[in-house]
């Protein structure tokens, strides 16, 4: 029997903070499919909500890199244009009075002045005495607040006493607008103006634009940013309909809505409905304080005091103890299901969702292990799923197919899949549904539907018909009792149908095979699909035509279809034109959205940046390009390379050092600074970092000399590919390294089939205890 540690209340919320927190899984499968922030550096800002908002609404947008740079101190005539647009102004109106302004440092061919001309004529913005208006100087933070409440039309005295901005400064807080947290004389930053300007537009004001007093009659009163806050009642994922807590009836959320975070019961949010729909949705509640898991016990798990309000779960795969409010129940029928949960301050359950412990979608990936460690796995999206080994596997060969035993075998890549998922979060039961077939079709165009296999669909609107590449429009443009490759949605209508040469772009090859002579074609596995290449194909690969007996095994992995033709039925590719789609490389010019690598140009996508000198530092680049060739990704870093020492030279003359140089892998490499080098020897593991040109700056040194002139025994090969070198004795070993190496004394390689059971042996091990290289010492 396990006898379990009872967590106090404050170590509960201690594990959650920091263990349990940190780690938890993403609420994908409980609400609506969260969207992407717009914006890459305000993630952890405080004021996340406030910019995601005035985004949405247009107000204060991000830049054009994907940034919104919530640290960079706004200018007045930047505030201006915010302000304008935050009272309902729009840009076109402010377009109207463009032009000359009354400020004699303001050209009129400046971009602000129709948004400062609107603000004056609204008496929200001033100039200065001198009669200049400052444009590119920073806003303070009372300025801002002034100017907001000017725009909410509150009367100011003037100051008796102090500054001239403390009464705006005291209105301003009596509106919520101003919480006391900002320095009035601090320059404005644009996330400090991004939360004042969401106050403003939801302070509600009567139809003349006028503040009303909180604390008075709000009937009739406006938002400028209609936002309407609370807690998530209910959340049906299906039908998108949202409740929240006091509210009589529910709201959908739109199919194009902006949603930021996970959607669950408890869960704190804040939305804005559009055209009777909710169009932008933040999950107010943070991720650290959502749990999901599965239940593992009820509540009162043992007869320890303190259990009945604790139970346990599996979260991210560890056992962690879970205390809950008063009112949330946890009982012994939900052991095995999932649940989401929302805490409190105090690391306690506030709420908690429990559903059935399943999920579904496309699989990405499967794959199975061999040996002592066997498993099988299915990928569905980012999530990968262990099968017990007992699953129950069903399959439909297509959707309206009756279900029958499959095998894990069946189950490839793209397969619409249904997991029933166990305690330990292993798929204890698996249906899959394939959604391409290859068919045999009956045509019936009075009824608008294709048959086969006994089964009917419907041939939609929007379903797409192909005929030797061509796009048709009518059905009897099919060809009756022919061949067809049928394509289905997730929901199981009919949404392609191509008969003739197939036509595709924009697929990555998976897995390739060697052509052998007359006996086997080559072959190249796309989505979980494998297609000849027939020997007189028409292949271009990266720009070169190519024989298809040339082709060798995995020579075109991860490759990225250009285009290609393939005989519906048999699969037989006819013509192929792939080219690699990563390009890795030093930035040698860049202009604009335009970099060159390797000789060659590429454009940067929207919001994609790299560094302001990448012609110049010496990191390398790796640009993941979409199927136009323009950079999606664009990643750098320092180049490295990992091996064995061969050498290491310093060439010292008159007293001083002239040039060093190291040997890598058989490879020469020149040292910038000789003291980079000084503690390095030969055999040792080595890790160099290069610049630009070539030459070593870095250099850490790896390995250890762990076993010294040792009777070699010999290498042993395992099922699963593993590697053991045995020494001394038949029982006592260490496991090699994938890429491990055998060399003599002298440094001269060796093969693995040379060392004799008679030689001594020096065993090198890395930092994962494994053998990466073997000497032989003595013969």
């Amino acid at each position: 029997m396990h006898h379990f540690k009872v967590l106090s209340t404050k170590t509960v919320k201690k594990g959650l903070a920091g263990a349990v927190m940190a780690g938890l899984l993403a609420v994908s499968n409980t609400g609506l499919a969260a969207t992407a922030l717009p914006l890459s550096d305000i993630a952890s800002n405080a004021y996340k909500g406030a910019i995601l908002k005035l985004n949405y609404a247009g107000v204060l947008k991000g830049y054009t890199d994907g940034t919104f740079k919530p640290e960079k101190e706004v200018t007045r005539a930047e505030f201006a244009k915010i302000a304008v647009l935050a009272m309902g102004y729009t840009d076109e109106q402010a377009k109207l009075m463009q032009g000359k302004t009354a400020f004699k440092d303001l050209p009129a061919d400046h971009w602000a002045t129709g948004y400062i001309n609107l603000a004056v004529s609204q008496g929200i913005i001033k100039g200065y005495p001198d009669g200049t208006f400052k444009p590119n100087n920073t806003v303070k933070v009372a300025e801002a607040l002034t100017v907001y409440v000017q725009g909410l039309k509150i009367s100011v005295p003037a100051s008796t006493t102090g500054q001239w901005y403390y009464p705006y400064l005291l209105e301003a807080n009596k509106a919520g607008i101003y919480d006391s947290k900002d320095e009035p004389t601090a320059a404005a930053r644009r996330d400090v103006v991004a939360k004042f300007t969401d106050f403003f537009m939801e302070t509600p004001v009567y139809a003349n634009g006028a503040y009303y007093d909180k604390n008075g009659n709000a009937k009739g009163t406006v938002q400028k940013l209609p936002v309407v806050k609370g807690t998530v009642d209910s959340y049906d994922k299906s039908t998108k309909k949202l409740k929240l807590t006091g509210q009589k009836t529910e709201v959908t959320i739109a199919d194009n809505a902006q949603v930021f975070g996970s959607i669950v019961a408890g869960a704190k949010v804040e939305y804005i409905v559009k055209n009777g729909k909710i169009a932008f949705l933040n999950v107010v509640t943070a991720d650290t304080n959502i749990v999901e898991g599965i239940v593992k016990t009820g509540l009162n798990f043992s007869s320890a005091v303190g259990d009945e309000k604790q139970f346990k779960a599996i979260v991210n795969g560890k056992e962690i103890i879970l205390e809950v409010e008063s009112g949330v129940t946890v009982s012994r029928s939900h052991i095995g299901k999932k649940f989401v949960a929302v805490m409190d301050e105090d690391g306690k359950v506030a709420s908690i969702t429990i559903s059935d412990n399943a999920t579904n979608g496309l699989v990405k990936k499967t794959s199975t292990v061999s040996g002592t460690k066997a498993k099988k796995e299915i990928q569905v999206g980012d999530q990968t799923y262990e099968l017990t080994a007992n699953a129950v596997i069903k399959g439909k060969t297509h959707p309206l197919a009756k279900e029958a035993t499959g095998s894990f075998a069946d189950i490839a890549k793209g397969d619409l899949v249904e997991l029933t998922l166990d305690v330990d979060g292993k798929a204890s039961a698996v249906t899959y549904t394939k959604l391409s077939t290859t068919q045999t079709i009956k045509v019936d165009a009075d009824d608008n539907v294709i048959s086969f296999d006994g089964y009917e669909y419907e041939v939609l609107q929007d379903t797409k018909l192909y005929v030797d590449e061509d796009k048709v429009s009518e059905l009897d443009d099919l060809k009756n009792n022919s061949v067809a490759v049928l394509t289905f949605d997730q929901d199981g209508n009919l949404i392609k149908v191509e008969q003739g040469v197939g036509v595709s772009e924009g697929k990555l090859v998976d897995d390739t095979t060697a052509y052998e002579g007359q006996t086997k074609l080559a072959t190249i596995k796309v989505d979980g699909k494998t297609y000849d290449i027939l020997a007189n194909a028409k292949l271009t690969i990266d720009g070169n035509s190519v024989s298809a007996t040339t082709i060798k095994a995995d020579q075109l992995n991860d490759y990225r279809i250009v285009s290609w033709k393939y005989n519906l039925g048999t699969n037989d590719i006819v013509e192929l034109t792939a080219e690699k789609q990563t390009v890795v490389g030093y930035v040698t010019e860049k202009s604009g959205k335009t970099i060159t690598v390797n000789g060659k140009d590429y454009e940067l996508l929207s919001g994609v940046s790299i560094d302001d000198n990448a012609d110049t530092n010496d990191k390398e680049y790796t640009l993941v390009l979409n199927n136009d060739g323009k950079v999606k990704a664009v990643t750098g870093a320092a180049k490295t390379l990992s091996g064995v020492v061969d050498s290491v030279e310093v060439v010292n003359e008159n007293g001083s050092t002239k040039s060093a140089e190291i040997e890598v892998n058989g490879k020469t490499y020149k040292v910038l600074n000789a003291d980079t080098v000084d503690d390095v020897d030969q055999f040792e593991l080595v890790t160099l970092t290069m610049n630009r040109e070539g030459e070593v700056t870095k250099a850490v040194v790896q390995g250890t000399l762990t076993k010294e002139e040792e009777k070699f025994i010999g290498i042993e090969a395992r099922v699963n590919g593993d590697k053991y070198v045995f020494f001394n004795n038949v029982s006592t070993s260490i496991k090699l390294s994938k890429d491990a190496k055998v060399k003599y004394y002298d440094g001269s390689d060796m093969d693995e089939d040379e060392v004799k059971s008679s030689d001594k042996v020096d065993l090198w091990t890395n930092a994962d205890g494994q053998v990466y290289l073997i000497v032989v010492n003595k013969r």
